[in-house]
């Protein structure tokens, strides 16, 4: 851990927000000599700031420390930018050469033809743009052999 002694004459030259990054990237490279407390997200992140850190945590216990292996959460926003719902899914489709319709994959769907959706909220399936490109292209290869 840093000595309290150090870091007392250190802070003095850094804002609120650069002090709260250097303790988490402190903790980032040493989880377990270094602590973090999230209380100081709290108290002096905000909005972009604040996203930005619980991204990097989301992201540091998902790829760094494999604590997370398997996500089965995702959060949706109003806007979900990273994700398409059924007629966005149509429509990417006929976009790249492939007849299909919100209805037809609705059909498809219900048949289980189509991936699962990555996210379900109040009812409505979503699925990430990956997954659907990844579709996309299988259904284009499929269509190019019969």
């Amino acid at each position: 851990m840093r000595t309290s002694y150090w870091w007392k004459k250190q802070r003095k030259a850094l804002t609120d927000v650069e002090a709260v990054f250097l303790k988490l990237a402190w903790f980032f490279e040493a989880p377990i000599q270094e602590r973090f407390n999230i209380e100081l997200l709290y108290h002096h992140l905000d909005n972009d700031w604040l996203e930005f850190a619980l991204e990097l945590l989301t992201q540091f216990f998902q790829e760094d420390t494999y604590l997370i292996q398997k996500p089965t959460h995702s959060i949706l926003r109003e806007t979900p930018a990273d994700y398409l719902n059924q007629k966005q899914f149509a429509d990417y489709l006929s976009e790249h050469g492939l007849n299909y319709d919100k209805r037809k994959l609705n059909v498809y769907y219900s048949r289980g033809k189509i991936p699962k959706a990555d996210v379900e909220l109040a009812s409505t399936p979503y699925w990430s743009k990956s997954s659907v490109e990844e579709f996309c292209e299988k259904e284009k290869n499929r269509l190019k052999k019969d």
